[in-house]
């Protein structure tokens, strides 16, 4: 039976390997980050974010200033924003996939009516070319105390892409899913006569992956030919650990109080090899004066990520920056920010223990900005306190 081309690619890929942040260098460095719509509308920020559940992965150190979360999140999903436009192109020329090999024949022979269908849809196609799309799942549960968090999220990527190939357009596919574990604890300790705020975590992953692969278009039609191919290809599950440390401490600017962090990630980290750490560093900032039912919080934030460029992109791709505004008691939450010089947008409801957060977020897959922008539309449910 005749499908959607990329629908179908994406699901089997879904269920079988894993999430997406559609990226070149699509499987991370080290263990992958746990998605939260809600940081990723403020500019993906997460050395310094609010404490929440999920702040034994953002920075142990915060730990010391947790208040009771708990999070449960069963759908958290993104999908890239060309997807409905090559979604569209897909079902729009069903025929033309499913037929593709007879038609590149008669059309090599020099059948007029034959090589009119090939040169439309190379045409048509061209905007979609050789680019990952890709589609994103992330379940989250964690609780968080002070000075105690413990969470465990899967990170499932799945990107396809159109190849149009030489003679007979192809289906490139690849994927790989992230099942983390961690667990962290949270201190003050006396140090040179003053108080530090330091944290620890250990965090465990297992890792499969699909590397890329190409299948031919008139090929992908049939499900079943999809799901054996890609299974075919799954490579070994590969588990490895990373320990994280973080620091945060109050420091006085004019009369201000700005919360400032370190943080690294994979201190000591093994996945296939020794990791290089990831030090961050960033400050956040609480509006004083927004303490009241109309305004009951805004915070503005900025931190710096990757210091060692274990990515070997250029430096303002490692520059994050973002606010939230939390008005009407709590009720919702407006949030802005930028993300490797993107723009990037979201918003939040709190239902009492129900929240629904929505985002628009912009990664760079090139190694500088204006490269390869790549830009996902986010939903999370979550449940919670």
């Amino acid at each position: 039976m005749k499908t959607r081309l990329m629908l179908v690619a994406a699901l089997v890929l879904l269920l079988i390997a894993g999430q997406s942040l559609a990226q070149e260098q699509y499987i991370p460095t080290g263990v992958s980050p746990s998605i939260n719509v809600a940081q990723m509308g403020m500019g993906g920020l997460t050395t310094m974010i609010s404490t929440n559940a999920r702040t034994v992965f953002n920075n142990p150190g915060l730990l010391n200033r947790q208040k009771f979360a708990l999070e449960f999140t069963p759908v958290a999903i993104g999908i890239g924003s060309d997807a409905t436009n090559i979604l569209k192109f897909v079902n729009d020329n069903v025929d033309t996939f499913a037929g593709m090999d007879s038609i590149a024949a008669l059309a090599a022979g020099g059948d007029a009516a034959a090589t009119e269908t090939m040169n439309k849809f190379y045409e048509d196609s061209q905007e979609f070319d050789n680019k990952w799309i890709g589609l994103n799942v992330a379940p989250y549960l964690g609780l968080a105390v002070k000075g105690f968090g413990f969470g465990v999220y899967g990170n499932i990527v799945t990107d396809i892409k159109l190849d149009n190939g030489v003679f007979v357009p192809a289906i490139g596919a690849r994927g790989y899913m992230d099942v983390v574990f961690g667990i962290g604890h949270g201190r003050v300790i006396e140090i040179g006569g003053r108080d530090w705020e330091l944290g620890a975590a250990v965090r465990i992953v297992n890792r499969r992956y699909v590397s890329p692969i190409r299948v031919n278009a008139s090929d992908v039609a049939n499900t079943g030919d999809l799901a054996s191919t890609v299974m075919d290809e799954l490579n070994e599950d590969i588990t490895g650990f990373g320990i994280d440390v973080g620091m945060i401490r109050t420091v006085q600017w004019k009369d201000n109080d700005i919360d400032v962090g370190v943080s690294i990630q994979d201190l000591v980290g093994v996945m296939d090899g020794w990791i290089k750490p990831n030090l961050k560093f960033g400050a956040m900032y609480h509006m004083p004066f927004a303490n009241n039912a109309l305004l009951k919080r805004w915070d503005l934030g900025i931190e710096y990520v990757d210091f060692f460029n274990r990515a070997g992109k250029s430096y303002f791709t490692h520059i994050n920056m973002g606010t939230e505004l939390s008005v009407l008691a709590g009720f919702l939450k407006l949030r802005g920010g930028f993300h490797q010089g993107y723009p990037t947008y979201g918003m939040g409801l709190s239902l009492g223990f129900a929240k629904l957060d929505f985002a628009y977020f912009t990664k760079e897959q090139g190694t500088a900005p204006g490269m390869t922008p790549y830009g996902l539309y986010m939903a999370q449910f979550s449940l919670g306190w």
